[in-house]
């Protein structure tokens, strides 16, 4: 890909997300990304085939960004490779993204069911049974706790809390930031052995499962619905 194309896929990648953010996946067109970007309707299809096509590279696009700056964070922090700290930095990251955050807090009304797709982009599997079996082995996660059961505790620690937000929200409500730090320390930090092996070893699985992530997301095939 040449420079110019890959400038002219920035823009519409951007546009789109500017505009689905603000006004719907529904409401959001290709003539208005097209406008938005500068560049002609003609164009967005030398590029993309579709409206779907082109929200997919969006969404691939945000997930993508989303691991890295995730992974950048986990091995800046010395504790980061621990369950607890990947637990606080992949929602701390979540929740500073606007389109991953919206992809959980606006209730299906704004992204109207992107996450319905493939799971190559669904933040709430990133902590899978084999990745917590990894940190098991290097002595980071309690020793005779399922994997697959601690996944799924932590899909419910992380997805819970979002999916509640518009329903719980009030003027007195702490902000989600608040409450995430809370069950970091009392539930995920509980999961760790008393006397946890260096995190490195951490920091270094979830580098590898960003990586596996990330060349998933690469694939510019049509997504299974």
């Amino acid at each position: 890909m040449s420079a110019r194309d890959a400038l002219r896929r920035e823009k519409l990648l951007d546009a789109a997300v500017a505009l689905v953010l603000r006004s719907g996946v529904r409401r959001t067109s290709i003539d208005d990304i097209a406008r938005d970007a500068g560049i002609s309707k003609g164009a967005v299809y030398l590029e993309f085939s579709s409206k779907a096509a082109l929200l997919d590279a969006a969404v691939r696009r945000e997930f993508s960004r989303y691991l890295a700056q995730t992974c950048a964070r986990v091995e800046a922090d010395p504790e980061g490779g621990r369950l607890s700290g990947i637990y606080r930095h992949s929602i701390a990251v979540l929740l500073e993204r606007p389109f991953m955050r919206a992809l959980y807090t606006d209730n299906g009304r704004i992204l109207d069911g992107l996450m319905r797709g493939p799971e190559r982009y669904r933040p709430r599997a990133l902590l899978g049974t084999a990745f917590l079996q990894h940190l098991t082995d290097a002595g980071l996660l309690r020793a005779g706790i399922d994997p697959a059961v601690t996944s799924h505790l932590l899909s419910v620690l992380s997805v819970g809390p979002l999916l509640a937000e518009p329903v719980l929200r009030e003027g007195t409500t702490p902000p989600l930031e608040a409450t995430f730090e809370l069950l970091a320390d009392l539930v995920v930090t509980g999961l760790e052995p008393d006397n946890p092996a260096a995190p490195a070893a951490g920091a270094a699985a979830f580098r590898e499962l960003a990586d596996g992530l990330q060349r998933a997301l690469a694939d510019d095939s049509p997504p299974n619905p």
